[in-house]
């Protein structure tokens, strides 16, 4: 039992206060755009900035926290890959399902069973089915990049990261072919952004800069992003400042402050759930409810909001989790001593 669980104590250990503020301003961003969205009745294009922002930290904090549980993992072959896939099945699949269910449920569109099987099985953008909730386009295309990344890893680890520099530059010029062949491969719009998280992986153990200019760097890259980029019409944006993260993220050390890295912490510790069911329960709260004093309706969205991310987390997220890592972990040490026997 003690090795079962070994591959998830060894994640938990693993404590990166700059991470946490990273993933927590993610989904921040992404809540205030909806939240400003749904109070006003009405979106702007500062809002629909912030929204991409948060997507996109996300897609630097994945690659960059999988990148790096590959390397704990001091697996080969395919063993490394078989664990990997079947812990990010885990991960990310069964609280998407309950909330796809729960939609398919409470709705009142009229969604087809087709389009249940695509949301839950995430494979929207290469079906062309509709979303079954607007926060459910950028899931499919973090699983699609779950195929590449421990490929990524077994090429790249021990090779320089100049030739990992240059495969970003050459994903470029590739990210801006789907609107011209097909958008079914729309993912490849956001392979730079991924990139800039393995770039981090690449270049970690650099730390020169000190922990506290990483929330201020962290809010110039915000603040420039917002200010200059225009992500309703392209992708340069997006990529710079992901690369550019991915190029900071290394050389600054961890941050100091306890009460800014709990509140990090727990925020990071819920923000799957939070990403999921913010947008249809601010729907609930100040459209549904809309009638009610402006007061009662952040009752009803804080109350519903802290419920669906807390008991989404403990009775979901966190038991399959548990179970990805002791399954995986099961089946490599049986093939280790499959040959053996």
């Amino acid at each position: 039992m003690q090795n079962m669980y070994s591959t998830f104590r060894v994640q938990e250990m693993t404590y990166k206060p700059n991470l946490d503020l990273l993933r927590a301003v993610a989904v921040l961003l992404v809540l205030i755009s909806h939240l400003i969205t749904v109070v006003n009745h009405q979106s702007s294009d500062n809002l629909h900035r912030f929204g991409q922002l948060g997507v996109v930290l996300f897609f630097v904090h994945t690659s960059l926290v999988l990148m790096q549980s590959l390397d704990r993992q001091h697996l080969q072959g395919s063993a490394l890959f078989q664990r990997f896939y079947i812990q990010r099945l885990f991960r990310i699949y069964p609280l998407s399902i309950v909330f796809v269910l729960l939609i398919y449920v409470l709705s009142e569109k009229n969604f087809t069973l087709y389009e249940l099987f695509t949301n839950i099985t995430l494979i929207q953008n290469l079906t062309y089915t509709r979303v079954m909730n607007g926060v459910l386009w950028s899931l499919p295309l973090e699983v699609q990049m779950y195929v590449v990344l421990p490929i990524l890893y077994v090429i790249f680890k021990n090779r320089p990261v100049g030739w990992l520099l240059a495969l970003w530059a050459i994903t470029i010029p590739i990210a801006l072919l789907p609107p011209l062949v097909t958008l079914r491969l729309n993912v490849l719009e956001y392979v730079p952004c991924f990139m800039g998280g393995v770039v981090a992986w690449r270049l970690q153990g650099r730390e020169r800069l000190p922990g506290w200019s990483w929330p201020l760097l962290l809010a110039v890259y915000c603040a420039g992003f917002v200010l200059l980029a225009n992500p309703r019409t392209d992708n340069y944006g997006r990529w710079v400042v992901c690369i550019f993260l991915g190029l900071t993220i290394p050389f600054i050390r961890q941050i100091e402050a306890p009460l800014l890295n709990q509140l990090s912490k727990t925020i990071a510790k819920y923000s799957y759930g939070i990403y999921l069911f913010h947008f249809p329960l601010l729907e609930f709260a100040f459209d549904t409810n809309g009638h009610l004093p402006f007061a009662v309706q952040w009752l009803i969205f804080g109350s519903t909001m802290w419920a669906a991310a807390y008991f989404g987390y403990q009775l979901i997220e966190h038991p399959m989790i548990k179970l990805g890592a002791a399954w995986s972990e099961r089946r490599s040490i049986g093939k280790a001593v499959a040959p053996a026997s």
